[in-house]
């Protein structure tokens, strides 16, 4: 199993380095909180002269989240990306961890363990960053409301652009039969979603199963993604599943997701557009589209296939 990422460190996460990594999340005895007023000028608030990257760094390592981000808009403010009014709630970029866990959001942040992501970054920034801040490990440009990937069979393949560093990602997700889903995913190839929204699918998917007598045969998630629902199904007990999308890069992270979760036999893996896939009769289909996008068609065919039929 592939535990060593391209950037040559431990940012895959599997069940061997789980429950080391969520202990990580917590702060230590001397971990102090610091909350700045968000909407008014950073200047006004904290002195940049002295916002560095050991300010108020704890025996830990960790900073508070606020000091974390003000070090990072002071950089932003400094290379002109923002003007010197910014404050951190209209000015920051958006701050991505490499590792959630369910809907635990670390209030203090570990080094290398923060992916930003802005439209206005530039590769000077970026190198900054990375350099002078020491809890960022990957740097992306892109706007959050852009959607990573591909949307469907007649539209381009649009990615947000690495400036530098790493930006593997681990979403962890607490389950009803008591078992954790781990996703790993590169954040620039993929849509921007995090463990909470993925638990929310996972929970629609589990109590329209369980409300519903659904014969636990075949199974299709035909817009798997990076796995998490059809992982879900197959551990639920399906006895087989079917894995499709129509976006390339994801596939990959597909067989690492369904390798790192135990799930290897009886499985079908396709990289078509729903629409053109071949398939034969199923007990489920479960359509996951991204936010906007019109199934009619998708939805329409998936129920002269299955028996059942879920939007999540």
């Amino acid at each position: 199993m592939k535990t060593i990422c391209e950037c040559g460190k431990n940012c895959i996460t599997t069940f061997d380095s789980l429950d080391e990594k969520i202990k990580n999340l917590e702060p230590c005895n001397k971990c102090r909180d610091v909350q700045i007023k968000k909407f008014s000028p950073l200047k006004d608030v904290i002195d940049l002269d002295k916002l560095d990257s050991n300010y108020m760094k704890c025996v830990c390592d960790k900073r508070p989240i606020d000091i974390t981000m003000s070090h990072i808009l002071k950089i932003m403010i400094e290379e002109n990306i923002v003007n010197t009014k910014a404050s951190l709630r209209r000015n920051s970029p958006v701050p991505l961890s490499e590792f959630y866990y369910s809907n635990i959001n670390p209030q203090f942040i570990n080094e290398n363990s923060l992916i930003l992501l802005h439209p206005d970054f530039t590769d000077k920034v970026a190198d900054r960053l990375i350099e002078e801040v020491n809890e960022v490990k990957g740097v992306l440009k892109g706007s959050p409301r852009d959607v990573s990937g591909k949307l469907n069979k007649d539209s381009e393949i649009k990615n947000f652009e690495l400036l530098t560093g790493c930006d593997m990602q681990t979403n962890v997700m607490r389950t009803l039969i008591k078992e954790k889903i781990i996703i790993n995913k590169q954040q620039s190839k993929h849509h921007i979603e995090v463990a909470p929204t993925t638990e929310n699918k996972l929970l629609k998917l589990h109590n329209y199963i369980k409300n519903n007598d659904i014969e636990k045969g075949v199974a299709l998630d035909c817009m798997c993604g990076s796995g998490a629902l059809g992982i879900y199904l197959k551990k639920l007990g399906f006895n087989k599943v079917i894995f499709n999308d129509i976006y390339g890069e994801v596939i990959d992270s597909l067989k690492e997701n369904l390798e790192v979760n135990g799930v290897g036999k009886n499985i079908e893996i396709y990289n078509e557009a729903f629409e053109d896939l071949d398939v034969e009769h199923v007990d489920l289909c479960v359509i996951d589209a991204f936010p906007g996008e019109n199934i009619e068609k998708i939805k329409n065919k998936a129920e002269k296939i299955a028996d059942n039929v879920v939007i999540i």
